[in-house]
């Protein structure tokens, strides 16, 4: 029952994860970059961008190695619980 909803549960918490990262990483180049010439800004936006982006990816593959522990751990439980003594 539980790996039903396994590939659901992982991309949505992703998803949420990488947007907040992604939004934190942008906020805090825009109140502690100063840009002075449309270069600049460009330069910065694209930073920016990449910045959040390695973000969404690293934040993703830790919750996957989370999600992955967890959900062997309760594996292991469900077993030892169904094993007759």
């Amino acid at each position: 029952m539980l790996n039903a909803y396994l590939p659901l549960a992982k991309a949505a918490t992703q998803i949420a994860a990488g947007m907040g990262v992604s939004k934190i990483a942008a906020d805090i180049v825009k109140n502690n970059v100063t840009v002075m010439t449309p270069v600049q800004g460009i330069t910065v936006k694209i930073g920016s961008f990449v910045l959040g982006s390695m973000l969404w990816e690293r934040s993703s593959e830790h919750i996957e190695r989370q999600i992955n522990q967890l959900t062997a751990l309760l594996e292991k439980h469900k077993s030892e619980d169904t094993t007759p003594e």
